[in-house]
């Protein structure tokens, strides 16, 4: 304790507080900074292609472009059903389920190809492929929820450009990414996922219609109801296969009209595509294979018959098929390849054509770049072109001949692709090395404990202004080696560390731990199979410290033994201990996550299924019954009562909202509600236990000044909880009164082996263990959007945003804030406590700043390896929102913290 008040007397400055408050302000303001220069907005070319591009000349032979680029058919159908992924056709489930569809592909009426999608895989970035044939940047992801009309080039464009009349029902990103282009639309949000009928019957009400009318020439479906229900219910849901059978009529249904047009002499091509899969675990955007794999289902088109396996194109190929198909230019900036696939019955000189036109367009963009004219594509484009030109000249025309001519076309066309994508993607490197700075400054302030002083403080300010402009130096004048040796290489600092090291000697075990954990996990974030499977670094790390705990408690109980003096708390702490080694067992088996055993069976799998309701039922009344005995236990005031009652209602709404999804059993006398209103009751009640807390904070503060940090977080603890457990899948509502137990527990035994300085540590890592029990992972696609959506009755981005936050990070500040209230129950001395939450919330901002710190190093050297968008750049946005969620956390009671400090100071 003499510490502690040393460490008190020595911290009793408000600039100690302002200063761990601007660290966590520039530190989060860096991250940002750095995913702006990682993320670049790309800015496309908007020349636009016309007739005249296309090429009239191969050297100086003369083609006769209106015979061999021309239309193939007359009439459009694009039906994009959204996660319509590869096995929901080529399995068992789409077998059954869509016998029409299948009876086409069986029958060669229809061609089955498997389409490549590149991450992110969510809609707007797919729908940006599709109609450009330009890569989207991953920054698309981000710009998903708020799209903007696309300018560039595009096949709508060319085909309203050249006469045609397109008509659109279904997902309105099509209408905001495309405002002008249609002659009639009907738009659906696609963001309201808890609605599985009326998202789709809204499109399938304009369809008879349309059929009927003849002023349209170009109909883009584009259906929501599957995505829906993987989002809430996932792929094996027993609603998937009415869904796709209700897909499968709507097919036929169009089928059978184009057979009539086709007769008149109206040639159609009907295209069925996803844009893109879905995962096992029912989201997307990572990219697994169920989520970069979808079907492409042509009816019209002219395929091969003589493949046994279904031919593998990229996505980005549909903007230059389509265009050939529609003798339409194609997109200036396409980056694409035509799929021959769909062309079988095309005479061989217009498929040469047409591959000769396609690798022109994308060699337009290829000569872009400085060096094109020494890279490896542009000879072989060079060498195509030359045999090409050598056939045409031959009056024989072998067919080994166009078989080389079209492969050379193919290799060139993908080379360019490659090389073109590669050198899309620019950072803004001197922006990236500036926030690194930034956070280097901020991690070298939280690492001097004699910043807590007002004169030390303005010395860090002045150091800051000088190191920023021996930064502006070294990015004006030496290289990025040089200038992250300068960052690092800080010989003015080697008395510090010196003391740094003589500090490290007077570390235990147990320190040595946490120290070396933190650093462990912050550098095997350098590879790509650990940031896949980073929960398995947390649970090695938990099981570890759990053992060791273990083994220091039994060798203190078998020395006690020896002496024959038997202390039953050291058995009881042994037994905690197993049980809790036990309980991380069974609770890592309730969501499979990561990357590598994602696919394995789980407990909530096993929950969600219809006959285990009886099973889910009986755990989520256990979970709300512990949280609300819990509650009561822990509120020791004289208005525990009051807060009991509310409680109780406060849970029988979380109740009754699982009831209303169908995922636990009804209760008999009552009948689910359509419209939320469990919810709207639960936010009211919520409201009132707000305004009940606050005026019962006051209260007690007015009695006592030193317990109002306690009852503050406490109340924060309560109302946290709740919000949570009504966003949580019923299975993952067990989770938070096992947190809530875990963390007792652990407090105690760190307690009772005066090892309580390790708490902050300890409670953040229970956070992350229990944030991969959730069933989080690194993956875009492990976002569970349907806690976003409880109780709304329509579209709102910003409550969307904070339940999902809430949703996913809920264990994480859960811990954060039980630590801050076991500390308040440890100190009664304000002055004491002020200081020991400050200190903790500093170290637990260096333990979250380090591995942010060391993975932007690593963003920087793997900025051109083969995962970078699928595996690392994921994970940038996870840890940057990890920083930020904690960050506005550790902000915000802080500020609460200064506030009272000043005031018990200054204001006696």
């Amino acid at each position: 304790m003499s510490g502690v008040s040393q460490y008190a007397s020595r911290g009793g400055d408000v600039t100690s507080h302002l200063s761990l408050i601007y660290s966590i302000i520039v530190g989060t303001f860096s991250v940002v900074l750095f995913i702006y220069g990682f993320f670049p907005i790309i800015h496309y070319d908007n020349t636009i292609a016309s007739i005249n591009n296309i090429p009239q000349f191969i050297d100086n032979e003369k083609i006769e472009t209106n015979t061999l680029y021309k239309p193939l058919v007359n009439k459009l159908i694009i039906m994009v059903i959204d996660a319509f992924r590869w096995d929901f056709v080529s399995d068992s489930i789409g077998k059954s389920a869509m016998p029409i569809t299948n009876k086409l592909i069986e029958n060669s009426l229809a061609c089955l190809l498997q389409a490549k999608v590149e991450p992110p895989t969510v809609t707007m970035p797919r729908i940006k492929a599709m109609t450009t044939g330009r890569v989207p940047t991953f920054v698309d992801m981000v710009l998903n929820f708020g799209s903007q009309p696309i300018l560039s080039d595009n096949i709508l464009l060319q085909a309203k450009t050249y006469g045609h009349d397109i008509i659109f029902y279904g997902d309105d990103t099509w209408l905001k990414l495309f405002p002008t282009m249609f002659k009639r639309s009907d738009g659906t949000t696609s963001f309201f996922v808890s609605d599985f009928t009326e998202v789709d019957n809204n499109v399938t009400r304009h369809i008879d219609n349309e059929l009927h009318n003849n002023d349209w020439s170009i109909m883009i479906l584009h259906y929501l109801g599957l995505d829906h229900i993987g989002h809430v219910n996932g792929p094996f849901s027993p609603l998937i296969k009415p869904k796709l059978t209700e897909m499968d009529n709507i097919i036929g249904q169009i089928y059978s009209k184009m057979l009539y047009w086709n007769e008149i002499g109206n040639s159609t091509l009907f295209i069925i595509c996803g844009d893109h899969g879905m995962k096992d675990s029912g989201g997307h955007g990572g990219a697994t294979f169920q989520e970069t794999t979808v079907p492409i289902i042509a009816i019209g088109a002219n395929c091969s018959k003589s493949y046994s396996q279904p031919k593998k194109i990229a996505q980005l190929d549909m903007a230059a098929t389509l265009s050939v198909m529609l003798g339409l230019p194609i997109p200036y900036s396409n980056f694409g390849s035509i799929a021959l696939e769909l062309l079988d019955n095309l005479p061989i000189s217009r498929k040469l054509f047409a591959l000769y036109y396609n690798a022109k367009q994308v060699h337009t963009q290829f000569k872009k770049l400085t060096d094109y004219n020494f890279q490896y594509a542009h000879h072989k484009y060079m060498d195509a072109i030359k045999l090409h030109l050598n056939w045409m000249k031959s009056p024989n025309n072998p067919y080994e001949t166009e078989y080389h001519i079209i492969a050379a076309y193919r290799s060139a066309l993908n080379e360019m692709k490659e090389i073109l994508v590669k050198n899309m993607l620019k950072n803004d490197t001197y922006l990236m090395i500036t926030a690194m700075f930034f956070l280097c400054h901020v991690l070298w302030i939280l690492l001097h404990e004699q910043y807590y002083s007002s004169a030390i403080f303005q010395k860090v300010l002045k150091l800051f202004a000088i190191h920023l402009f021996l930064l502006i130096i070294l990015i004006s004048f030496c290289s990025i080696e040089t200038l992250s040796l300068a960052l690092f290489d800080n010989r003015t600092n080697f008395k510090y560390h010196n003391v740094i090291l003589t500090k490290l000697k007077n570390y235990n075990t147990f320190e040595w731990i946490f120290i070396s954990g933190t650093l462990i996990h912050s550098t095997s974030l350098i590879s790509s199979s650990f940031v896949e499977e980073e929960h398995q670094t947390w649970y090695f790390f938990w099981v570890s410290f759990l053992t060791l705990l273990l083994y220091k408690n039994s060798k203190i109980f078998t020395m006690e033994l020896l002496k024959i003096r038997i202390d039953s708390t050291q058995y009881l702490i042994s037994i905690e201990i197993l049980l809790l080694l036990i309980g991380h067992r069974i609770c890592r088996m309730l969501n499979s996550t990561g990357n590598k055993y994602n696919h394995l069976p789980d407990i909530a799998g096993y929950l969600l299924k219809e006959e285990s309701k009886i099973s889910i039922t009986i755990l989520v009344i256990i979970a709300l019954t512990l949280l609300i005995c819990i509650n009561f236990v822990t509120e020791k005031s004289i208005y525990r009562w009051y807060s009991l009652f509310l409680n109780i209602g406060l849970s029988l709404c979380i109740y009754l909202r699982h009831i209303n999804n169908q995922t636990i059993l009804p209760i008999s006398l009552y009948s689910p509600s359509k419209d939320g209103k469990e919810v709207l009751i639960f936010w009211n009640l919520f409201i009132i236990f707000c305004i009940y807390s606050m005026y019962r904070l006051f209260l007690i503060t007015k009695r006592n000044k030193n317990n109002f940090l306690n009852y503050a977080i406490l109340f924060f603890v309560q109302a946290w909880i709740m919000v949570s457990a009504l966003l949580h899948q019923p299975y993952n509502l067990i989770l938070l009164p096992l947190q809530l137990l875990v963390t007792s527990i652990i407090n105690s035994i760190l307690k009772y082996n005066n090892m309580e300085k390790m708490n902050i540590f300890v409670n953040a890592w229970i956070g992350n263990v229990f944030y991969f029990y959730q069933g989080n992972s690194n993956s875009l696609a492990d976002i569970d959007i349907s806690a976003g959506y409880v109780g709304l009755q329509s579209y709102r981005p910003f409550i969307i945003g904070m339940f999902l936050i809430v949703n996913t990070y809920s264990a994480p500040v859960l811990a954060y804030f039980l630590n801050m209230y076991h500390r308040t129950l440890s100190y009664k001395s304000a002055q004491i406590l002020h200081y020991i939450l400050l200190f903790d919330n500093r170290i637990y901002m260096i333990w979250k700043l380090i591995p942010v710190i060391i993975y932007t190093f690593v963003m920087t050297i793997h900025k051109h390896h083969l995962f970078i968008w699928s595996v690392f750049a994921p994970k940038l946005l996870y840890e940057s929102m990890y920083l930020g969620v904690m960050s506005c956390t550790v902000l915000f009671l802080q500020t609460i913290i200064l506030i009272q400090h000043i005031i018990n100071k200054y204001m006696k």
